[in-house]
């Protein structure tokens, strides 16, 4: 009898418990789908955020590089225009360099062809004064002069500028006056004005003197060197009419059919 009761009890707990589970399988089934599916849904989506964000970063670094590409073809060619405009220079320096050692060269040779000349041509057309002490007038010069060939224009522009305040009368004034001219035109940095001032006054104060041709070709060449084609061609014509039969009456013609474009 017992046993039977507890039989029959045992059998209504197993079909209540089947009924109970069953009851919950069906509650908590969908559910639980819908939640799996929630959540790969999910992760999926986290998944393609991420790839985006990555694309997106890869695209703004391939913008930067290209910029920087951009920067650096333009900061080249930057470079090479600089180069060339310093190459521009040094080769400009360097004909410059050339034709003021050649100017300077020609100049001394000058001077070495000149002692004997100055020495014995006095300055025509000056005063019949002579200067008050003679000896030390022609030292004062021959000092001024040997800066010259020592190639210091500064001490002879210096010397030769002392010789024409200490020695009024001096015997050497017209040619103190052609070298000084030369010296402002030959400098590094040429003072032309000064130059035309000191061969003008050799035109002016000693028009037959043996440097007037010459002082009137120097000014011609600074005129036409300045551009005023029109004035360098009226001191050429001058010295061509006034000092017919002297060196620089042919070099004056050689210079008229250059300005004239012949």
């Amino acid at each position: 009898m017992r046993y039977k009761q507890a039989l029959q009890r045992l059998v209504a707990g197993v079909l209540l418990g089947g009924a109970v589970f069953g009851a919950q399988a069906q509650s908590t089934g969908p559910l639980a789908v819908e939640e799996r599916s929630f959540d790969d849904g999910q992760a999926s989506s986290s998944s393609g955020g991420a790839n985006g964000t990555s694309q997106d970063g890869i695209y703004m670094l391939m913008q930067q590089m290209q910029q920087y590409d951009e920067r650096i073809a333009k900061l080249q060619g930057q470079i090479e225009e600089l180069r060339h405009q310093v190459d521009t220079l040094k080769a400009g320096e360097r004909e410059r360099y050339l034709d003021l050692d050649t100017r300077i060269n020609s100049l001394v040779e000058q001077i070495q062809d000149a002692p004997k000349t100055d020495a014995e041509a006095g300055d025509d057309g000056g005063s019949t004064d002579g200067p008050a002490d003679p000896e030390a007038d022609r030292a004062a010069y021959s000092a001024a002069k040997g800066k010259l060939l020592e190639r210091d224009f500064d001490a002879a522009a210096s010397a030769f500028e002392s010789y024409l305040k200490d020695y009024p009368q001096g015997q050497f004034r017209a040619h103190a006056h052609f070298w000084l001219g030369e010296v402002y035109s030959n400098q590094k940095q040429p003072q032309l004005s000064k130059a035309r001032q000191q061969f003008q006054a050799v035109l002016d104060k000693y028009p037959n003197h043996g440097k007037a041709p010459t002082s009137l070709y120097k000014l011609a060449s600074l005129d036409a060197r300045a551009g005023n084609t029109a004035q360098a061609k009226v001191a050429l014509n001058q010295l061509v009419k006034q000092f017919p039969d002297s060196s620089e009456a042919e070099l004056a013609k050689s210079m008229l059919k250059q300005l004239n474009g012949g």
